[in-house]
């Protein structure tokens, strides 16, 4: 009798540790006992900006991470990043997730932002867009060989007519002003980018194909 208590006694000894050390565990993987949290997808074409324990902030203030992603094959791949939020949280539809560094060298971070018009609230498991923004050096990078791309067509149609160098120095001029105004408002805010990003993508899509066009064609656009 006495050797039976002395093996319930080790045995609650090592299992009430035990079980503390996995719910220590859980909670530090994001699970909760309580169901104080709730799962969002986050949809993304890759997956090089987050991994799983990406934080997910909210005004800078971190609600969750990522736990988990999950591959989905079709119609064309792409990728499913578990968030795993605080339930308390108020999220909404047609809230934004942008992709973003904390700084140059920092881990990347899921930044959640609400619409400006609050709607219905967003449900667990439900799915929301991901946008990648993208790094500032990176962009002034861009418009450099944009700038390169437009000095080597301007170079093509020297000698066609003084007006039309005229008019390229100023469009090469009002691009480098057009840079150096976007390297001004990254560094002082972010309110709007991911707009302003949209924007500045169909421009260079647009300089692109007038760089064709002027290649193919210089004398009838010109003309035109």
């Amino acid at each position: 009798m006495k050797l039976e208590k002395n093996e319930l006694r080790v045995a609650i000894f090592i299992l009430i540790p035990a079980a503390l050390l996995l719910v220590f565990v859980l909670l530090k993987l994001g699970y909760s006992i309580a169901s104080s949290t709730i799962d969002i997808y986050l949809k993304v074409d890759n997956i090089s900006s987050i991994k799983k324990g990406t934080q997910v902030k909210i005004k800078g203030y971190t609600v969750g991470r990522v736990v988990e992603i999950i591959p989905v094959y079709r119609p064309a791949l792409h990728f499913l990043a578990v968030m795993r939020l605080q339930r308390e949280i108020q999220l909404y539809e047609n809230c934004t997730a942008v992709i973003q560094n904390q700084n140059i060298i920092g881990d990347p971070v899921i930044e959640l932002r609400n619409p400006e018009r609050i709607g219905i609230a967003l449900q667990n498991g439900a799915v929301i867009e991901g946008i990648e923004l993208v790094n500032l050096e990176v962009v002034l990078q861009d418009i450099h060989i944009l700038l390169n791309t437009l000095s080597g067509t301007a170079s093509v149609i020297r000698d066609i007519s003084t007006e039309s160098k005229g008019n390229l120095r100023n469009l090469l001029g009002n691009l480098s002003s057009t840079a150096s105004t976007f390297s001004a408002m990254m560094s002082t805010s972010q309110h709007d980018i991911v707009e302003t990003l949209k924007s500045f993508k169909k421009t260079a899509k647009t300089m692109d194909e007038i760089s064709v066009e002027l290649k193919k064609h210089p004398v009838k656009f010109l003309f035109k």
